[in-house]
């Protein structure tokens, strides 16, 4: 398996390209996230807290995160079984 082609993507070296080729990650996209989070708080009359919110945003990194071992377990999965055809 050539792993330096997998999720080319991501490159954990340089953030900056991370970013430029994943643009649902800035921080436009997190300022919209806070905005949100203020609003759901306030409409259920519950404290508004950067605590809160990290606490929020760190959910939705592991549920990305779970997606991301999900795909790359696929891929694991169907690359070992046309190895073992060949």
């Amino acid at each position: 398996m050539d792993t330096n082609r997998f999720k080319s993507s991501h490159d954990f070296s340089n953030i900056q390209k991370n970013l430029h080729n994943n643009p649902g990650y800035s921080v436009e996209s997190y300022s919209q996230q806070v905005k949100d989070y203020i609003n759901d708080m306030k409409s259920q009359n519950k404290e508004v807290t950067k605590q809160g919110f990290m606490t929020h945003a760190q959910k939705s990194a592991k549920e990305v995160w779970e997606e991301i071992q999900e795909m790359a377990s696929e891929a694991w999965e169907k690359h070992n079984e046309s190895d073992k055809k060949q």
